[in-house]
């Protein structure tokens, strides 16, 4: 198995060292505590994090023993490293517009094919939404797959990618239905036609809230577009050295 499950933290670590190899390779491998920063930056992130060095340190070694990480001593005093993932390494076989994509899933959760074209562009050129949804295929497609599609659900103007490497939190508030549907859904199915007189006015409840839904989900787009032009103007920036 290439990639073991990872813990929430382990892949926002590699998610992070993912997107800054791509993104800032002059800044790359990376201390500590611009990884860390990097984790709990305010931009690109869902959810924004926290963590302190000791919890990223028990993060960075849970991914070296998974044999996804390595650790690159520097400066005099023999224990200060800096840190590379090994995502790049022949045996993943993934290209950058794969570990862009890859990086996007694993630092942002569940997102539409669209919010994932414009958040990988900023790492890797990706022309179309053709292109986007062929790298999220192949991403599927392996024979250990990362990545996978999401039925629509409730609330949910389109379907959304997410990996596959961790265990997601929205599962169990989904009642387990994971990407296929299945038991869970069936269940509430059950419990609305039991509910009688209510049928009406919960109906006219979920048509309010995906009204509510498609509103944030346009705003998330846009506010993704924006973050995705302000990264790459910043990384222009940085390679003119201004």
């Amino acid at each position: 198995m290439l990639i073991e499950t990872l813990t929430g933290e382990e892949a926002r670590a590699l998610g992070t060292l993912i997107e800054k190899s791509l993104a800032t390779p002059d800044y790359y491998p990376m201390t500590l505590n611009s990884l860390r920063n990097a984790c709990n930056q305010k931009s690109s992130r869902d959810p924004v994090t926290e963590y302190d060095e000791d919890t990223l340190s028990l993060a960075l070694s849970g991914l070296k023993r998974k044999c996804l990480v390595t650790f690159i001593p520097y400066g005099s005093q023999g224990n200060n490293y800096k840190y590379r993932h090994f995502l790049e390494d022949v045996r993943f076989n993934l290209g950058k517009a794969e570990l862009a994509a890859f990086a996007v899933l694993l630092l942002r959760g569940s997102q539409t094919l669209n919010e994932v074209k414009l958040r990988a562009s900023s790492l890797h050129p990706i022309e179309s939404l053709e292109e986007a949804e062929a790298v999220l295929t192949r991403l599927a497609q392996r024979d250990e797959p990362l990545a996978e599609l999401l039925p629509k659900r409730p609330g949910w103007k389109e379907p959304r990618w997410r990996d596959t490497v961790r265990t997601h939190g929205e599962d169990a508030a989904s009642g387990g239905m994971g990407g296929t549907g299945g038991a869970g859904a069936m269940e509430a199915e059950g419990s609305q036609e039991g509910a009688g007189a209510l049928k009406p006015q919960a109906g006219a409840a979920r048509s309010k809230w995906d009204e509510f839904e498609e509103l944030k989900r346009e705003v998330e787009e846009l506010k993704a577009g924006y973050a995705a032009l302000k990264e790459t103007v910043e990384r222009i920036k940085s390679e003119l050295g201004a």
